[in-house]
């Protein structure tokens, strides 16, 4: 980690982790019955009362070797019984609210937050402990929190401290994906990676929708349960996963040079269309890669797809070029050509598996195809191109 002062990068990979921890969190809670997720409500990850009681999570990431142990003026343990401390005098926990304060962190021996973990409890201690440190510390660091404390009664401290869990020691922000493999359970282990990398992926936006009210409201666990059979079943035998957004025009850059891209010069066609073949091109290009680099889909499969293709492709070709003839003047030979295209644009529908069925598919992988020069549209492609080729390199 950067020991630059100015760096937000500790700040950004602790929100990081309380993303991902809290989809953890939820898998672990989830049994059948609905769960309401909250990002930054009452706290870090909180889990509104429902069927069950409330629970607020308050998470602390520290990467590296030297990770500070929570000792009784640790000021991650004190931020954490302030936030405690205010939503119990405003009345917004329930009687029966479970607090956990999760680290990867360790706890001090002797100290409140060795004595508030899930064993060996002594509530009262820990009581004693913190309260005479409220009383007797003047660090600036924990001021506010130390007073929130000293102003809750007897009773008060007692009840939330009863209520606290810190659990220590927490995996940090990589160590997470074996638990996370671990509870996606109904996943072949041979694909459960994938799953989870899509899974995370998928739930890192949820929670910047979540978090920018952009989709008010809790995250319902039946739209995580969706997701993961949706996952699921785009990775049976027949069928593979669309994970791959279209591109913008922006990621596009200057493609005039490339091949395809010439080879549709020669109809022509509009600009238009040479802007969503291009589109078509690379995002088929990148979702192969994804399929290949994730073992979805291996290097022999795709060369027997693009054989199928071209084996498609040629038999309409050959009927095209035979219904011309040799002789036919070019006007005649881009009107059949554009005809070609026309069909492959619109018409052409190979799917990689069965259920497989995204167009962008079809048409991406006929544009690398013809990228490559084993397809084409005009039926003197290959020579004009060819030709082309030597002159430039002349």
């Amino acid at each position: 980690m950067s020991s630059d002062p100015f760096s937000a990068a500790a700040s950004a990979l602790g929100y990081l982790y309380q993303c991902k921890y809290s989809l953890l969190a939820a898998l672990e809670r989830m049994d059948g019955s609905p769960l309401l997720v909250e990002i930054e409500t009452l706290d870090d990850v909180t889990f509104p009362q429902g069927a069950e009681p409330m629970e607020l999570l308050q998470l602390k990431h520290h990467q590296g070797e030297r990770r500070p142990d929570l000792t009784n003026a640790n000021t991650d343990l004190w931020s954490t019984l302030r936030v405690w401390c205010t939503r119990l005098v405003a009345g917004e926990l329930s009687d029966d609210a479970c607090l956990f304060l999760i680290t990867t962190a360790g706890c001090a021996d002797d100290s409140a937050p060795a004595l508030l973990g899930i064993s060996d409890r002594d509530v009262e201690k820990a009581e004693e402990l913190l309260l005479e440190y409220a009383k007797t510390s003047d660090a600036v660091s924990t001021q506010a929190a130390r007073k929130a404390f000293r102003d809750l009664n007897r009773s008060q401290r007692l009840s939330l401290l009863d209520r606290a869990r810190i659990i220590s020691e927490a995996p940090e922000i990589d160590g997470l994906d074996d638990r996370l493999n671990q509870r996606l359970r109904f996943v072949r282990p041979s694909k459960v990676d994938y799953v989870r990398e899509r899974m995370v992926e998928w739930w890192y936006a949820r929670c910047a929708e979540h978090l920018s009210k952009k989709r008010p409201g809790a995250i319902n666990s039946i739209e995580i349960d969706l997701k993961i059979e949706s996952l699921s079943d785009a990775l049976t035998a027949d069928n593979l996963p669309i994970d791959v957004p279209e591109p913008s025009d922006a990621d596009l850059g200057d493609v005039g040079d490339s091949m395809f891209a010439r080879q549709l010069s020669l109809l022509p066609v509009s600009g238009t269309r040479v802007l969503q073949a291009a589109k078509d091109y690379m995002q088929a290009f990148s979702q192969r890669s994804r399929w290949l680099g994730a073992e979805l889909l291996t290097v022999g499969d795709l060369a027997d797809y693009e054989s199928d293709l071209v084996s498609e492709w040629r038999r309409r070709f050959t009927v095209m070029c035979d219904e011309i003839g040799p002789a036919a003047a070019e006007e005649e030979m881009q009107r059949e050509a554009k005809q070609l295209y026309k069909w492959f644009e619109l018409e052409a529908d190979f799917p990689i598996r069965p259920r497989c069925t995204a167009a962008f598919v079809t048409r991406g992988s006929f544009h690398i195809l013809s990228d490559q020069m084993r397809v084409g549209w005009h039926p003197n492609f290959e020579s004009i191109l060819s030709t082309a080729i030597g002159e430039s390199t002349a």
